[in-house]
């Protein structure tokens, strides 16, 4: 502590009192001083000293309080002697005390007077207490200046020196413009002590005012040439934090500095000049050639470890890729990440994320990557930390899961394992799962973490569950076994628990109730299991409200898709629900008791009748889209739904426990407990020891069951059957899947945005001035995916099927490119030609005419060539999911039909009489999914269904 050097000793304050107040004799107690420096006279004090405040301190444990408000009494009464040795010691304790946390601006004043006086030993105090406590608004700061300007002059460097370092600490910008003249005089002092602290204390009153530095640039300039190391070095490190604020301002002095470079053998000089020049490479292009030599050469020669890894983070930020330097300097890196020293390795780490972020290609990741995942298993947190960011930066979709392994099982072993989940989150969440390339063994590692019921990251590990499911269709069948897995495994603690934590049971509630018809066939038993978690579970209704209003609808969900999936088990769930609901509707939540009252009703209502719950499905029937997070931000809000509606109040216990008053022998016994005190009363008579010491279950008073009765009991009762955790399960059936063959999945990266949304302008963007906001068109490279795989069926009928696909669209004219094929499905005796495809009048077609776009010309074969058309995609540019109703008109006859000629009433005829006729199919509908994705968003309002945004 920088006190303990000037503190000084109790023999040393006796001395001094004395050495002021003369020779006393001693046999006497000294009763009075002679006179002082100022020639008043004064009674001589014999004041506490520091040492012995700090040892009162520490004497009075647990009422430091309390001594330290007597001593600040004491060091007021002090403040005021005439005795400038007393006064200089209590401004020093009143220094240390602001350290501990007392004020002591109301001594401001006593301690400009310590730093006035002659002697070194008694104004020190006074400079450090001013340091510590003086600030830009002390009002007695401008009294400091002269003070200043007569220590600059001292005979004592040391005493000017303290005046430096204390000017550096209290500086102002009126101060700085009244004692800058003396500081550029020091600046060309003969002692080298003085033009260090000088160069030193000058960035600190940059820093007040700004304008002090033009003028003191040029002699500050100057001292790059002092011959002096110890003021060379001060002067580069001035400049280098000088240029950490504005780099290009010293782009001049880069000569100099290269100068220094080349020429000097201070080790410490070459860090701070190392770091300079990386701060100026960018700005000069010429620089990182001019460097190539030096720092080759530093990196060839010196055994300084700490010169040699700066010289290595230089090459990495200012020389370009490609240059053999580079090469050099990560070679050289390598071996501080093989050190044995843990420092290094963190500096290792930490500069690598610099270097695999601009030289990719020049880093072995995959040794990186194995000593990597080894500097995870630190014991360091910093190093760890470091560990997992690089991690996060060097992880690919080839070694993707053996990282979130190795991850886990770090997780497993440490105590704080949330650093670990976090970084598996990230690194799957990054480019909409791009590193993902098995979708159904990333749930099965959601799934694992999702038991950590104390994680942080338990909301990101649900969401990524569902957007996973959203996003991924061929998924959707073994994510939702997964989640009725999950759901309906206990907790090991509690058999009528759920093992998984809140967030991850509001999201396998959601995935069962949406996603329904994905359950594995015959899906019955699927069916009942999962309403009976959603509903019988105790531990459903100890949950948040949200959850239990997913849970609710979830069931509900159930109950609508049942007679589509599982007919069978209609009256069964429908009777599940009528029993189990009321208890939600009792509940205290408000939010609970609507949505099982609306399921109630709608029970209720449609009752165990399959035929009328087939009407109901088109509640739930709606289209998913994943949406973009801000989407429903930027929909116009006309009520705070956040604000409550009433000040909630809280619940009260409707009865409290009141003990029976013993005093009265009329009083009820309140409780069991009152009921059967006398069996606990200190005073009570013995029992009979004959009673005692009999076998309990032979007393007649015995109401347990006989040794006997209990072990017929025990042996009659099944054997319960143990419970196989649902994700060794799901494990098993992955790798039969795998080795079946592994399942292609198609991802939907894009989201939809909320309609009508104007973008938010980058930056510098000028907004447009048109009063209507037009939808964003989306870039050309986000839809080359799309060309070759949304082949759909757009017709179905009996004689044929139409197909239709989007290629190559072309935003800029607003026009859909699409491409459309027939195939024939009726019997070979049945000719199919003169296929025209009439598409509505609201849709411009270039291709078409009045008869439609000729789809097939004469007589279709197996399969039709691909026609192309051209679709304006201006009408459909506003939000909404449009279907193009078009009708199909085509030619049927038989193979034996000749044309003839017929008279009178045409007999009603079919192509088994060998007669040609015209079939029309007005049903033919190009899918809302095929459009979609090419101009709008779903649609104007982003409605809300169980929680999660709909499109």
């Amino acid at each position: 502590m920088p006190l303990a050097r000037v503190a000084p000793s109790p023999d040393l304050i006796f001395q001094s009192s004395v050495h002021h107040a003369g020779h006393f004799g001693t046999d006497k107690k000294p009763s009075a001083m002679k006179d002082d420096e100022f020639g008043r006279s004064a009674t001589m004090v014999f004041e506490k000293s520091l040492t012995a405040m700090v040892k009162g301190i520490r004497a009075h444990r647990g009422n430091e309080s309390e001594y330290i408000q007597a001593c600040i009494t004491e060091i007021q009464k002090e403040v005021a002697s005439k005795n400038m040795s007393t006064k200089s010691m209590a401004v020093l304790k009143l220094a240390y005390l602001t350290m501990l946390g007392y004020d002591m601006a109301w001594a401001t004043f006593a301690v400009v007077e310590v730093m006035g006086t002659n002697r070194f030993a008694t104004k020190r105090p006074g400079y450090l207490a001013s340091s510590i406590s003086f600030t830009d608004q002390t009002d007695v700061g401008l009294l400091t200046i002269n003070l200043f300007k007569k220590d600059f002059g001292s005979q004592s460097q040391y005493e000017s020196g303290t005046a430096i370092n204390c000017l550096s600490n209290i500086c102002s910008a009126e101060i700085s413009r009244d004692i800058m003249t003396d500081l550029l005089s020091l600046l060309s002092s003969s002692r080298a002590y003085l033009r260090k602290k000088t160069v030193l204390c000058l960035y600190r009153i940059f820093l007040k005012d700004p304008p002090a530095l033009r003028t003191c640039f040029p002699k500050l300039k100057d001292r790059l040439g002092d011959e002096d190391q110890g003021v060379l070095t001060a002067t580069v490190n001035t400049f280098l934090e000088l240029a950490r604020k504005n780099a290009r301002n010293y782009l001049s002095l880069v000569p100099q500095l290269y100068h220094i470079l080349v020429n000097t053998q201070n080790n410490w000089l070459s860090i701070k000049l190392l770091k300079v020049f990386q701060l100026l490479s960018p700005l000069e292009p010429r620089l990182p050639a001019k460097l190539v030599e030096p720092l080759t050469n530093i990196l060839n020669t010196t055994k300084a470890q700490s010169v040699e890894f700066e010289a290595i983070r230089c090459v990495v930020r200012s020389m370009p890729e490609g240059s053999a330097i580079v090469a050099l300097a990560i070679e050289k890196l390598q071996t501080f990440l093989n050190s044995s020293d843990r420092n290094l390795r963190f500096l290792a780490l930490d500069l690598y994320k610099e270097v695999v972020e601009k030289f990719k290609e020049k880093t072995s990741l995959k040794d990186l990557h194995d000593k990597v995942l080894t500097s995870i298993e630190e014991p360091d947190l910093t190093v760890r930390r470091v560990a997992l960011q690089l991690l996060d930066r060097i992880v690919d979709p080839s070694n993707f899961q053996e990282a979130v392994q190795r991850l886990l099982e770090f997780s497993r072993k440490a105590t704080l394992n949330d650093e670990f989940i976090g970084t598996i989150l990230r690194m799957a969440a990054r480019d909409r799962y791009a590193l993902v390339e098995d979708f159904a063994w990333y749930l099965l590692i959601l799934g694992e973490i999702s038991r950590n019921m104390d994680s942080s990251y338990a909301a990101t590990v649900a969401e990524q569950f569902v957007d996973i499911c959203v996003r991924v269709p061929q998924v959707r069948p073994y994510a939702v076994t997964l989640a009725l897995g999950l759901l309906d495994t206990p907790a090991e603690a509690e058999r009528d628990s759920i093992s998984v934590c809140t967030p991850m049971v509001a999201a396998c509630a959601w995935l069962l109730g949406e996603y329904s018809g994905d359950l594995e066939k015959p899906s019955e038993a699927a069916f009942l299991s999962g309403a009976k978690v959603l509903l019988t579970s105790r531990s459903i209704q100890a949950l948040d409200a949200a959850t239990q209003t997913q849970c609710i609808w979830a069931a509900s969900k159930l109950y609508l898709a049942v007679p589509e999936h599982a007919p069978s088990t209609v009256a069964q769930l429908h009777e599940l629900l009528c029993s189990q609901l009321p208890s939600f509707v009792r509940s205290t939540h408000l939010d609970v008791s609507e949505r099982a009252r609306l399921a109630l009703n709608i029970a209720n209502f449609y009752k165990a009748d399959a035929q009328s719950l087939q009407s109901a499905k088109g509640l739930v029937a709606e289209q998913l889209l994943p949406v973009k997070p801000d989407a429903q931000a930027q929909v116009p809000v006309s009520v705070d739904l956040d604000e409550p509606f009433f000040v909630i109040e809280e619940a009260r216990p409707s009865f409290m426990p009141v003990r029976a008053d013993p005093t009265d022998p009329y009083s009820l016994a309140s409780t069991y407990k009152d009921d059967l005190g006398f069996a606990s009363e200190p005073n009570r008579a013995e029992a009979p020891q004959s009673t005692a010491q009999g076998v309990p279950s032979s007393s007649m008073y015995y109401l347990g069951k006989s040794d006997e009765r209990a072990a017929a009991e025990q042996a009659q009762e099944p054997s319960v059957p143990e419970v196989k955790d649902p994700l060794a399960q799901m494990r098993e059936r992955l790798e039969a899947q795998r080795n079946a063959g592994a399942p292609k999945y198609q991802v939907m990266r894009d989201d939809v945005t909320a309609p009508g949304a104007t973008p938010t302008p980058d930056a510098g963007q000028v907004p447009s001035s048109s009063s209507t906001a037009t939808l964003p068109i989306p870039p050309e490279k986000e839809l080359t995916d799309l060309q070759g795989r949304l082949w759909t069926v757009c017709h179905r009928g009996e004689h044929l099927a139409v197909y239709v696909c989007i290629r190559s669209p072309n935003l800029r004219k607003r026009q859909i490119r699409l491409e459309l094929r027939c195939e024939r499905l009726c019997a070979p005796e049945l000719l199919v030609s003169d296929v025209a495809l009439r598409f509505p009048s609201a849709a411009h077609v270039q291709e078409a005419d009045a008869s439609g776009r000729m789809l097939v010309v004469g007589s279709l074969q197996e399969r039709s060539s691909k026609v192309k058309a051209n679709l304006d995609s201006a009408p459909f540019l506003w939000p909404g999911v449009f279907d193009l109703r078009c009708e199909l008109e085509y030619l049927v006859k038989s193979a034996s039909w000749k044309p003839q000629r017929l008279f009178g009433e045409l007999p009603r005829i079919g192509p088994q009489d060998g007669v040609a006729f015209y079939q029309t199919a007005s049903d033919v509908i190009i899918s809302p999914a095929v459009i979609a994705p090419i101009g709008t968003p779903s649609s104007q309002r982003i409605p809300t269904r169980d929680g999660f945004h709909r499109g």
